[in-house]
């Protein structure tokens, strides 16, 4: 099949949805030859915000060090074949083709057996294990999906597992309290293994007491990991590090945002573990990038793009406002997927909006009821306009853009995609 095709297969698996558990994700890779155990070193990430930029992280490091990466995230911003990248390069779409054939004519051949089929992100985890195995990669770096435990990644034995931290989302998967949450994510953690977190409170402890159980050594922030902020502004951080191993002064990176300090503590206690040194972890901070998170696409009028489709990840968004753009008129472009804490978020974002256009994520079979959050801001007294489609939102908040003003577009990360693509003027082929 060629890559059109094959996406079209792919996307024909979200028909069987999310269904915890990995018996199937096993059996899919044991008749694949078991790529996860023909890896050399596996750094496994979860946590409910900031594991993208965790990942990008890490990669940057790891491959000015030397080593070959695999990485493998996800949702992609603008390319399905994104997800996947062999040294900083996204998967060719004729290898991305010719792996999902053999990956979905091994799921055929299951099914056909009489047993259940893969789900779609199992699939696309089998994929990225099969590349990276058959790549020779020294080093892969695995997002997981959602939670831990019964999340498709978990299959590996990883040596090294980071968790960012824990908060609410994918509730109706993951429970609806936080010890339930961070009890989920922690099972990342393998007998042996060392666990680097950014936790906190109830879900720290819960951490380390699944730590403690498997003959994990625990890292945390703010204990054996210190970051001490020397400045902060919009695109550019410089700090001071203490790590297990090590003292680093005057590191900088060049992501937005006090959260990306806790960010970059992780991934070079992360990459240390596995083999980095000082001038690797330095020219890797400052080269990596991860696109749609507190990003300035443009200075004229001036644009930011944030991917803030949680609570937490609201709160970090607003806080970002506070510190960097407070004196800024701000119109909003905002899109949330339904089954998210949709007016909660609007409520920690209402105070630093001018004007508000709520439009429509085009991840149509999740954006629910759109039209109702801008009805829920109407009720809370904000200047609130409505655009069914991104390029028609953004059209409608450049209008209204007043001059010095600030134009913010956020929530749903397939949402955020298309503008960025709109606004960059690049080819979006993939968005589902």
């Amino acid at each position: 099949m060629d890559y059109q095709e094959a996406l079209t297969k792919l996307h024909s698996l979200m028909t069987f949805g999310i269904h915890p558990g990995l018996e199937r994700i096993r059996e899919l890779a044991r008749r694949l030859g078991d790529p996860q155990l023909r890896l050399p070193k596996v750094i496994h990430v979860a946590g409910t915000n900031g594991k993208g930029s965790v990942c990008a992280m890490l990669e940057a490091i790891l491959q000015a060090q030397g080593f070959k990466t695999g990485l493998f995230t996800s949702p992609h911003l603008h390319s399905h074949t994104e997800r996947y990248r062999v040294n900083g390069q996204p998967m060719p779409e004729a290898d991305f083709a010719g792996l999902f054939s053999r990956v979905y004519a091994t799921i055929e051949e299951m099914t056909a057996a009489g047993l259940a089929s893969p789900t779609e992100f199992e699939a696309v985890t089998a994929l990225a294990l099969l590349w990276f195995a058959e790549s020779g990669v020294d080093v892969a770096i695995l997002e997981a999906g959602m939670g831990g435990r019964d999340d498709s990644t978990n299959i590996v034995d990883a040596p090294i597992a980071v968790i960012t931290n824990i908060g609410m989302d994918h509730m109706a998967y993951l429970g609806n309290t936080i010890p339930d949450i961070a009890e989920n994510k922690a099972d990342i953690i393998k007998p042996g293994a060392t666990a680097i977190t950014a936790a906190e409170g109830v879900a720290l402890d819960i951490i380390r007491d699944t730590a403690g159980k498997r003959g994990a050594e625990l890292l945390a922030l703010g204990q054996q990991i210190i970051c001490n902020p020397l400045s902060l502004e919009a695109g550019k951080s410089c700090f001071d590090l203490h790590t297990a191993s090590g003292d680093y002064r005057k590191l900088v990176i060049h992501l937005t945002g006090q959260h990306q300090l806790a960010n970059a503590a992780l991934a070079v206690q992360g990459a240390e573990l596995a083999g980095a040194g000082e001038n690797a972890i330095r020219r890797g901070l400052q080269k990596a990038v991860w696109p749609a998170r507190l990003e300035i696409i443009r200075k004229d009028p001036l644009i930011l793009l944030d991917g803030a489709h949680n609570y937490q990840g609201m709160q970090t968004l607003c806080a970002a406002l506070e510190r960097f753009w407070a004196d800024k008129k701000i119109v909003c472009v905002l899109a949330m997927l339904g089954d998210k804490e949709k007016e909660h978020c609007l409520d920690l974002l209402l105070p630093y909006t001018d004007k508000l256009i709520i439009t429509r994520s085009p991840y149509l079979s999740r954006s629910g009821d759109w039209q109702s959050l801008a009805d829920y801001a109407e009720s809370k007294g904000a200047a609130v306009c409505r655009a069914e489609q991104v390029g028609d939102a953004l059209n409608l908040a450049l209008s209204q853009l007043p001059e010095n003003g600030l134009l913010l577009v956020c929530g749903s990360l397939y949402m955020v995609a298309e503008a960025r693509t709109l606004l960059l003027g690049e080819e979006n082929s993939d968005v589902i």
